[in-house]
């Protein structure tokens, strides 16, 4: 199929509208005409989706479909007089979106430009504002989902939906309606996925569930790409190794992620077990359950010029950590990450609970140390307080060791233990007593000593090179973070040892009962993994939770190279 669509690029008329302007007109961010040689997957849906009423499209990152769907709302208004709805997540994302990708194409682009208002004397004028496109006949709307107005004013033939699961459901909702007066309504939901069973996993789970096949160049089978069943196998120690073991030593010992052309590692066959080239011909679109709405799931197992080696090296890096090992699955596999109903154990804790006797005096040996310390703020101020030591464990990350726990009833005690244990950076909760905790932030502001934090909880993309959403606000010296993330970060050094308690941390009322209260689970209602304490308290939790953000804020000032 690819050769053949490739063969036709010199007599484009018989090809459908949408894969013409792709292959004559379109340019990609670079300025560069597409090639569709390492994503033959997409010619489907460059042929198809126009013709479609509804498509829901599940995806890895960088599968080249957002493209897509910027050309099929150009295609809409400027060649078919559509008014096309294109929908993201937040107004902010909406303007980045069109001031980098959108109006550089409008200005840029010939055939583009010359069904922008103006366009046709050749002179290059505005190609509008952010919301609005006048386009040829139609017309383009980009709308960011949080703003309930934007969704009252409207009505429109297609609507396509980007970034699916971080998008306003509400809002979303109100969006569909705008498509009721439209004798041919369409509809295009995208997105990476986040959960099993919700948003865009859940849409695709109702759709025909389509996968591209690969055929193998041996047996001639076949079949979609699994990273379990194809790619990866855990030997008996439990590691995990590359099941083309007639390229794995020979990759190993390069240690590189880039292999040079035709030794990069292949899939195994499912029927004859043998490798089998990726790039061979024969690849196409296969449904689970034909008849049902069309539905795509890609990952970047399916684009070719992706090196196996290389996301094997990226499986490796992950394993360990919740939160990276579920970015995996959702932008490199293109499938939700299911972890839930894990909770910490009396066990994990038990062995932890291997550090010095609790120091319940501190004093002036805490001054070379590097320490931390993260306060819940409740009835009581529940306080725990660390140091950081060389690392001992094999991937040479450094072991918080717990130094103190307990519980306080006043600030001036909590500013108290920070003087006593030299405290370099804590963490406080901003909640529920406000001032109070920006009087002990102000108060160690002017004093000097301890760098004193206040933190809250706000849900956040698995994206961007923070650990477990981290937005740092320097100025007002307040933090914000994912709590699910951070309680997979905490889980996870619970698990791994890297988190030390003192031997006779379980004489401290309530320690034990709070730091095993909370446990993962979806949440149908938010429609999101979180982890849930009922009505249990977990303030001892919180307050190690706290730490661990102390300790990665010294981290991120370069701290640990004192150690």
């Amino acid at each position: 199929m690819l050769n053949e669509y490739h063969g036709l690029v010199g007599g484009v008329a018989g090809m459908a509208p949408l894969l013409r302007m792709a292959l004559v007109h379109h340019r990609n961010t670079r300025g560069q005409p597409l090639s569709f040689r390492d994503k033959p997957y997409l010619i489907e849906l460059y042929t198809d989706l126009p013709r479609c009423d509804e498509v829901v499209v599940r995806k890895a990152v960088q599968t080249g479909v957002s493209e897509l769907c910027i050309q099929l709302a150009l295609e809409r208004a400027g060649w078919s007089g559509r008014i096309v709805a294109y929908v993201l997540p937040t107004y902010s994302i909406r303007d980045r979106f069109v001031q980098k990708r959108i109006d550089p194409l409008l200005q840029t682009v010939a055939a583009y430009r010359e069904r922008c208002p103006g366009g046709s004397d050749g002179k290059r004028r505005s190609a509008g504002n952010l919301k609005l496109k006048q386009f040829g006949e139609g017309s383009v709307l980009f709308l960011g989902s949080n703003t309930p107005g934007d969704f009252l004013e409207f009505s429109a033939d297609t609507l396509i939906i980007d970034e699916f699961d971080q998008c306003d459901p509400g809002n979303l909702a109100k969006a569909r309606d705008r498509l009721r007066a439209s004798p041919y309504p369409q509809e295009v939901r995208l997105g990476n996925p986040t959960m099993p069973r919700i948003g865009i996993s859940r849409l695709y789970d109702d759709s025909d569930q389509r996968r591209w096949f690969f055929q193998c160049d041996g047996c001639g089978h076949r079949q979609a790409l699994d990273w379990f069943r194809n790619v990866v196998e855990q030997d008996d120690d439990g590691a995990w190794k590359l099941r083309d073991s007639s390229r794995s030593q020979h990759l190993q010992a390069m240690a590189s992620k880039t292999p040079r052309a035709g030794m990069d590692a292949r899939p195994l066959c499912n029927r004859c077990h043998a490798p089998f080239n990726r790039a061979a011909e024969g690849g196409l679109w296969v449904p689970a359950y034909a008849g049902r709405a069309r539905g795509y799931s890609m990952s970047r197992l399916d684009v070719l010029s992706d090196s196996l080696w290389g996301l094997f090296a990226e499986w490796q890096a992950v394993q360990g950590s919740t939160d990276r090992l579920s970015a995996f699955y959702t932008s490199v596999l293109g499938i939700p990450y299911e972890f839930s109903g894990a909770r910490v154990t009396h066990a994990m804790l038990g062995s932890c609970a291997t550090g010095p006797a609790i120091d319940y005096l501190g004093g002036p040996e805490y001054g070379p140390r590097v320490v931390t310390a993260g306060v819940d703020v409740g009835s009581v101020l529940n306080v725990t307080i660390s140091t950081t030591e060389k690392p001992t464990t094999p991937d040479g990350e450094p072991v918080r060791l717990c130094r103190y726990v307990g519980a306080v009833r006043t600030f001036d005690e909590v500013a108290d233990l920070f003087r006593r244990y030299r405290v370099d950076v804590a963490v406080v909760d901003v909640a529920p007593e406000m001032r109070m905790a920006q009087g002990l932030r102000d108060q160690f502001t002017a004093e000097g000593g301890t760098e004193v934090w206040l933190t809250r909880f706000h849900p956040t993309p698995r994206t961007g090179v923070q650990k477990y959403g981290m937005r740092l606000d320097y100025q007002q010296k307040v933090i914000t973070v994912d709590r699910t993330q951070v309680f997979d970060a905490t889980f996870d050094d619970l698990r791994d040892g890297t988190r030390v308690f003192p031997e006779d941390v379980f004489t401290v009322f309530g320690w034990s009962d709070q730091m095993r209260a909370a446990v993962r689970v979806l949440n149908d209602v938010r429609q999101r993994i979180v982890w849930e304490n009922g009505s249990a308290p977990d303030h001892y939790r919180l307050s190690d939770v706290y730490d661990r953000v102390a300790f990665d804020l010294l981290d991120l000032g370069g701290s640990y190279a004192t150690l």
